[in-house]
């Protein structure tokens, strides 16, 4: 399955660049994002221009359908679940570490 191209990310321009600037998390390829050495966000392009973002968690990976362009509603949800899934692996890597977590 492929990624989306990085141009038809555009109406998600905002809620990337705070990704960005999440402590720990590095963009590999555009649209293509770790949290530390591990995989935790990135985008594929479905069958009939449907784009999906799939976002790992602690241990599993959910699959979130996003439309384009996507709605302000669906873009708070989006980064609320990026949120919560960032702070669940951030903590399972900070406890696998041996290090403090702050998230």
């Amino acid at each position: 399955m492929a990624y989306c191209p990085p141009e038809l990310l555009d109406d998600l321009t905002d809620l990337l660049a705070e990704v960005r600037a999440w402590a720990g998390v590095t963009e590999k390829k555009p649209g293509v994002f770790y949290l530390r050495r591990q995989p935790f966000l990135h985008f594929h392009l479905l069958h009939g221009g449907r784009r999906r973002a799939d976002v790992k968690g602690r241990a599993s990976w959910v699959q979130l359908d996003l439309p384009r362009p996507v709605s302000a509603t669906r873009r708070r949800a989006f980064l609320r679940e990026l949120r919560i899934r960032y702070g669940a692996k951030a903590r399972a890597i900070a406890t696998a570490t041996g290090e403090q977590s702050s998230h």
